[in-house]
This record gives structure tokens, sequence and C-alpha cells, in this order.
């Protein structure tokens, strides 16, 4: 059962983004962000990696489940190591 719906929510919110923020960097309209994160529709790849790059500008990245585990967040440090 794919969960990528509650991932992006949880990553749109920790990032304080609105749905229409959200969608207008990525390029996408609202309501396609209404219906992954409400699970509505099938989601395309395409769809989904240009969520995942707004994301990823923001430090975040969506991490895929490997079988074992489900998706989850992995905030990335912006300080050099």
């Amino acid at each position: 059962m794919s969960t990528h719906h509650l991932i992006v929510k949880a990553a749109r919110t920790a990032l304080g983004l609105s749905r229409k923020e959200l969608a207008e960097l990525a390029g996408l309209s609202d309501r396609t962000i209404y219906n992954i994160e409400t699970n509505q529709d099938y989601v395309l790849l395409d769809t989904l990696m240009k969520v995942r790059r707004v994301f990823a500008e923001r430090g975040l990245e969506l991490v895929e489940g490997d079988g074992e585990r489900g998706w989850g967040l992995y905030f990335k440090s912006n300080e050099a190591s």
C-alpha cells in the first residue's frame, strides 16, 4: 500500500507551505496537490518528481520505502561537514 500522499502532506506542512504555494512552486495546480494528499488519483511519476524537486530545493528529501520500511523524510543539513 502506497503512503506517498501522507509523506507529501507531512513534507509540505514541515516546510510551512500551503497547497497553493507548493502547486505554484512545482508548476502544478492546487487541485493536483489536493488530489495527491488525499490519495484521490493515481500520481504520475513526473508529477511526483516535480513535488520532490521543490522539497529538495528546500533541504527536504522524500525517501522511498524499501519493502521493509515505508516512505519517510530526510532533512538535509545546510552546514558543511
